[in-house]
């Protein structure tokens, strides 16, 4: 991938495990855009929404604790859907924050977030709309008026964060999910054609897990190895959001194994087409991670990534998910803002 890196490196990737609590939210954006109908005026600022608790006498960004089972990306594009009544696509991370409540540690994940036109909001269960007595205001301002109506001192900090990336054109990212196939029968117990070998029960667990994550961050197209146990990961997915999976022999153990170059030139081309197709995920197996991973790590070595010591590039393991969000940058060319991962079970506080 002949793509560059631009500012990254504040946020830890994967998910801890040692908080009796976790939340997520996100700073949900519109504008910087010129508006059709003023085209005279220049563009529109961007503005983000905030939400009024009326219990806590506080402006705040849009935010909640997880539910029994759930990952965090789900909870927050979830606790946004209820506290604002939009449906949003997650794009790059923006903070992570702790902090004790009655003595208990707890971890809170903020994500840019914007609301655009992606099935993957089909697969999204219903949200209840949050209560009056929870949130009785919502407003839109300005990064500006935002710093003076926030009552929170990180808050304000989240709200300066995010112009700052607004203004650098993080707004405009895609997302490009590499997946490791679930677990599937072993390998050595197979003894018919291995393009063949399914999903354990585990697997197809994992596989339905993976989906509220692939729809957080508004996945609108699938490219996937087409052997069974990759084509099973993803089924659950297309299924949900009437997505119809596209399947590249290039990312296939043989098809990687005979020409390597191909796998790459798959990741450059759905990196590149992701602008005008929507965010993607590439389903794949062990062998060709290895390669597409390190395509991308190279991509961002050179600047500051590499060198904040939060990276990680070691293996993915089985139905992880590896988030790489996308800008344009000379030339119109992909290039690298963030990466993040997200393991296949959800933190163990939830």
């Amino acid at each position: 991938m002949t793509v560059t890196t631009v500012a990254t490196g504040l946020f830890p990737t994967g998910e801890a495990h040692d908080y009796g609590i976790y939340a997520a939210g996100g700073v949900v954006w519109r504008g910087g855009e010129e508006h059709p109908a003023l085209t005279n005026h220049g563009p529109e600022p961007f503005e983000i929404l905030l939400v009024h608790r009326p219990k806590y006498h506080d402006w705040s960004f849009p935010k909640g604790k997880l539910e029994a089972g759930e990952f965090l990306p789900g909870c927050a594009v979830r606790e946004i859907a209820e506290e604002t009544g939009l449906q949003v696509s997650l794009g790059p991370k923006l903070a992570v924050t702790d902090y004790p409540v009655d003595g208990i540690n707890k971890q809170v994940t903020y994500w840019l977030a914007s609301v655009r036109n992606s099935p993957a909001v089909l697969a999204r269960p219903y949200a209840e709309p949050a209560e009056e007595s929870e949130i009785d205001e919502r407003r839109w301002v300005t990064i500006e008026e935002a710093l003076h109506l926030l009552t929170h001192e990180f808050d304000r900090s989240l709200a300066a964060r995010a112009g700052e990336v607004l203004e650098a054109g993080w707004g405009n990212s895609r997302p490009v999910v590499l997946l490791r196939h679930a677990k599937a029968k072993k390998r050595d117990k197979w003894k018919t054609d291995d393009a063949l070998r399914p999903l354990k029960k585990r697997g197809k667990s994992q596989a339905l897990a993976i989906v509220p994550t692939l729809s957080a961050f508004g996945i609108s197209r699938v490219v996937s190895s087409p052997w069974k146990r990759c084509d099973q990961t993803v089924r659950p997915f297309l299924k949900a959001t009437a997505i119809v999976g596209e399947y590249a022999e290039a990312l296939s153990e043989a098809g990687f194994a005979d020409n390597p170059a191909e796998a790459q030139q798959v990741l450059q081309l759905c990196a590149q087409e992701a602008f005008t197709k929507g965010g993607t995920v590439i389903c794949t197996h062990r062998p060709v991670l290895g390669d597409l991973v390190d395509q991308v790590r190279q991509a961002a070595l050179h600047d500051e990534y590499a060198d904040n010591g939060e990276a990680d590039w070691s293996m993915m393991d089985l139905a992880e998910i590896l988030v790489v969000h996308c800008g344009l940058g000379d030339e119109e060319m992909p290039q690298v803002l963030s990466v993040e991962r997200h393991l296949p079970e959800p933190p163990a506080g939830s």
